[in-house]
């Protein structure tokens, strides 16, 4: 999924495009013609870049409680409340009817999950996701209850996969080492990334196919000229050993894995087109979308949301376009909005296989797609958050974190 807010803490951000030269976007584009989970290792919401909107909803909100969706199933949800207060995160599991099944409150949390109420969680009492922290590893199971735990002291800590047999996680020591652990049926393998980059840093990108069979770790090289990154490509066997496929120095800031890790769909900085690439490989297609700030992937499409903005003396307006493509990189959906202002902005989440989205405005109005039959419906309320499942049914969260679920609202045609 992904990518909760991008207000939280633990987000990683970048700039909205702006400048003098930029492609005018057409209001309301058409749809050019006519996806399992997508392996995200959380909602690319909550991983995911700023976007374009979110300035002003976090600037009113700031010192607030705030309120969104971590992950949405079937089987459940799971949703984080964050303040200006300690502890500054709570977060909760619930089951497919809504009622809450665990829930954890700490100063900041990194969660990969699983068959939700299941889900693998790092927590964290130190809020500052900039520094090295000490916490916890829980791996939730479906009843609450914690099936694996592990204390850590002064480390980056990542959860990448949570399945009934295999958890991954990746950790970075003081000592400026990377490690990816493989806990497979009560044995723990791990394997040390050979960089250390002369300062300890959050593993970014990190990505994990469904299974956690195949895995993209980022090691950042604190270059000050310029983003760059060594990339690996790890797979981890049958009997959960971890190995290095291949590795790079990359310029990728975000990297979404397809749920089998056959492929991945790469967002470098502006300056460097969007890649298509097969799993272990450093060069591909490029993606035909531009602007992009977020990328997912689904078992037969690809998801791409970005936007643009504009602001000089005598004009200003901002742009947020949702694409989706299949494994082709044949457009399938495309639409575009064009706001006069440069706060203005929709933020969408997709389900598992990219048929449904959902989008909140700035104001809190939530707009639903469906993109086989390009049908878009407005829904009543004002909302926090919303992830569309896969029969079309919104889960929502109001701005009063009231947990709700809306039948799928798209007319059918």
């Amino acid at each position: 999924m992904e990518s909760t807010h991008p207000c939280v803490s633990t987000h990683l951000r970048r700039g909205v495009l702006a400048g003098g030269l930029v492609v005018l976007l057409v209001l309301a584009l058409a749809p050019v013609a006519s996806a399992t989970r997508s392996g995200r290792i959380a909602p690319e919401s909550h991983w995911s870049p700023w976007a374009p909107g979110k300035a002003a909803d976090c600037a009113l909100r700031e010192g607030y409680v705030q309120h969104g969706i971590w992950d949405a199933q079937p089987t459940g949800a799971l949703v984080y409340t964050r303040t200006e207060v300690t502890p500054e995160m709570t977060l909760t599991a619930t089951d497919a009817t809504g009622t809450a099944v665990w829930s954890v409150e700490t100063g900041d949390v990194s969660a990969a999950t699983g068959t939700l109420p299941a889900a693998f969680v790092a927590v964290f009492a130190n809020p500052d996701s900039n520094v090295l922290r000490s916490g916890e590893l829980r791996a939730y199971n479906a009843g609450g209850t914690v099936g694996f735990h592990k204390t850590f002291a002064n480390e980056f800590v990542q959860p990448l996969c949570d399945t009934p047999t295999r958890l991954v996680w990746a950790e970075v020591s003081a000592q400026k080492v990377t490690r990816v652990f493989v806990r497979q049926r009560s044995v723990t393998r791990s394997i040390a990334l050979p960089y250390r980059p002369p300062k300890a840093f959050f593993t970014n990108p990190a990505a994990s196919s469904a299974d956690g069979s195949h895995l993209a770790i980022g090691v950042y090289m604190n270059d000050p000229n310029r983003w760059r990154m060594m990339l690996y490509w790890l797979r981890v066997s049958r009997a959960g050993v971890p190995s290095i496929v291949s590795h790079r120095v990359t310029d990728w800031s975000y990297l979404a894995l397809s749920p089998d890790g056959s492929k991945a769909a790469v967002m470098p900085p502006e300056s460097s087109p969007n890649l298509w690439v097969g799993f272990g490989k450093f060069a591909g297609r490029p993606l035909p979308a531009q602007g992009l700030l977020e990328i997912g992937v689904g078992s037969r499409r690809i998801f791409a949301q970005g936007g643009y903005n504009y602001e000089s003396e005598s004009a200003a307006w901002s742009s947020s376009t949702v694409t989706v493509l299949d494994w082709a990189l044949s457009p399938e959906y495309q639409r575009t909005w064009v706001w006069d202002n440069v706060t203005s902005g929709i933020w969408f989440r997709h389900d598992a296989g990219i048929r449904y989205l959902a989008g909140i405005d700035h104001t809190g109005a939530l707009t639903a797609i469906d993109v086989d039959t390009y049908a878009i419906a407005a829904v009543p309320g004002i909302f926090a958050d919303a992830v569309p499942l896969g029969d079309g049914t919104l889960v929502t969260v109001t701005p009063a974190g009231v947990l709700g679920f809306i039948p799928n609202p798209v007319p059918a045609l």
